[in-house]
């Protein structure tokens, strides 16, 4: 994430959306979240988020989009509470966010967001924090949320709280790659995707071998279709056919495609020679599927 500090002392932060490129639910856990194996790529795009101290003795939270809540749901206001409580700093802070991420997308809007706000209040107060302390508070805020702390292309594994750096080799691969987003008209609740794997239980859940293979498939020549791979793709799709449906369609027509993290947000990976043409060309197929108004924007992996 990307800070600036003015004279001020406002910090204005980037936030970027994530994508899971590959996504293998294992299984329930003890504490009730879930076991996954993931391969996460941060992406340009973004929301933009200001940070300012204030004298109000409260912290004061502002959006230029009216679904976003400012009440004790909102994931910015939860992180303020637990950098006070963790710091024992009386301090309280001004949030404006500028949303660009689409809520219900599995694009982690909120997890970064949250993250951002720690980053940016913990430059604000003298960085009292170190990036592992920082990573821990965000852990539980929200299980992608530590992927934020340090966005970089990332395996992911347990609840989402244990990351490690992709290799080299294939991050170079997957940034000669750009990345188109596209959404349907609707959004999908985390916690109602994930009801939908633990109903059908074992039927959508992936084993750690078989996520394993689809990365190895994925370090290999031409191995981009089987490394991207999403759990909640068939699930989701029982209900929401508008999505298989066009991510069929898109394969048939040569499209490296799929579903990202729990939400409705679907991607495809272009590389970036002859770039114009075929966004064109998978931009027609989407409007032609869901309407010329569909949520698309090009960006890339950072």
């Amino acid at each position: 994430m990307n800070t600036e500090v003015n004279a001020e002392k406002m910090i204005a932060i980037h936030t970027p959306a994530k994508v899971n490129l590959m996504l293998a639910v294992q299984g329930p856990r003890h504490d009730g979240f879930h076991t996954l194996t993931s391969l996460v790529a941060p992406l340009a795009f973004g929301d933009d988020l200001d940070i300012g101290c204030n004298s109000l003795a409260r912290d004061q939270f502002s959006c230029d989009d009216a679904k976003v809540p400012s009440d004790d749901r909102n994931l910015i206001l939860q992180a303020a509470g637990a950098f006070r409580e963790h710091t024992g700093k009386k301090v309280y802070f001004d949030f404006k966010l500028q949303k660009q991420i689409p809520m219900g997308a599995g694009l982690g809007g909120g997890s970064s967001n949250a993250a951002g706000a720690l980053l940016g209040m913990n430059s604000l107060t003298g960085k009292p924090l170190g990036r592992t302390e920082l990573s821990h508070l965000a852990a539980d805020l929200g299980s992608d949320c530590p992927f934020f702390i340090e966005p970089r292309i990332s395996l992911m594994r347990g609840r989402g709280e244990i990351l490690e750096a992709a290799s080299q080799d294939l991050a170079n691969f997957l940034r000669t790659h750009a990345i188109i987003l596209f959404k349907p008209h609707f959004e999908i609740n985390t916690g109602s995707a994930y009801a939908v794997l633990s109903s059908a239980a074992p039927e959508y859940y992936h084993s750690e071998a078989f996520a394993e293979a689809c990365l190895k498939s994925g370090s290999q020549e031409k191995g981009l279709d089987r490394l991207i791979f999403n759990s909640f793709e068939e699930a989701i799709g029982r209900k929401y056919r508008a999505i298989p449906s066009l991510l069929e369609q898109l394969r048939e027509k040569g499209f490296s495609c799929g579903l990202s993290g729990s939400g409705s947000c679907c991607f495809a990976l272009i590389e970036s020679n002859g770039f114009g043409l075929k966004s064109k060309d998978l931009k027609s197929i989407i409007q032609s599927a869901w309407g010329e108004s569909v949520f698309f924007v090009e960006t890339n992996l950072i």
